[in-house]
């Protein structure tokens, strides 16, 4: 099988890790997860508003270092700057595999909510649509107004990449994947 570079998008609780963890068992990848490294990050004494800045270079080697082993990769985290996916392509260019980039779509605030609500929280995780991480406070009485900016924010590859229905049975995703990457 040819070595890939997967980036994984969308808004939290969208089923990125989800799909990410059925993709890395599907394929023999790694799975990179930046709310993994944000919450041991936490664990470490960083505070959460620097948690970002500090998770970021180290899922960025984590994932080169894979890379450089032979592994395919998924790294699984939200992409809402430009140098997010500049980079992920960057380091599938730098080993010569296939960059893909996947990002999980869905307006259905109620869908996000609930699977949030449903989730064991990392660390790092928000609670609910409402609810910000543990270490950020308690209630987000502008939750909704984020995540809808959220949804404007994500950034994209300007071509071949694949959007799929957050909302659809994983079961059709995978297939939607498996097309996609078509390894």
């Amino acid at each position: 099988m040819k070595q890939f570079l997967l980036q994984m998008s969308g808004l939290p609780g969208s089923g990125k890790s989800t799909i990410a963890r059925h993709v890395g068992s599907r394929y023999g990848a790694a799975v990179v997860d930046l709310d993994v490294i944000r919450s041991a990050v936490l664990d470490g004494g960083v505070s959460i508003e620097a948690s970002g800045r500090v998770a970021y270079p180290v899922m960025y080697e984590q994932t080169r270092s894979l890379l450089a082993q032979g592994f395919s990769v998924v790294i699984d985290s939200p992409c809402g700057y430009d140098e997010i996916v500049a980079t992920g392509r960057a380091m599938a260019d730098e080993r010569g595999v296939a960059y893909k980039y996947v990002e999980l779509v869905t307006d259905d605030l109620a869908l996000i909510d609930g699977r949030l609500k449903a989730r064991v929280p990392l660390r790092s995780q928000r609670r609910a649509i409402g609810l910000h991480a543990i270490d950020a406070g308690d209630t987000d009485l502008d939750g909704d107004q984020l995540f809808q900016t959220w949804l404007q924010r994500t950034k994209r590859p300007p071509e071949d990449y694949l959007q799929v229905d957050a909302a659809n049975p994983i079961a059709l995703i995978l297939t939607e994947l498996d097309t996609y990457l078509n390894l």
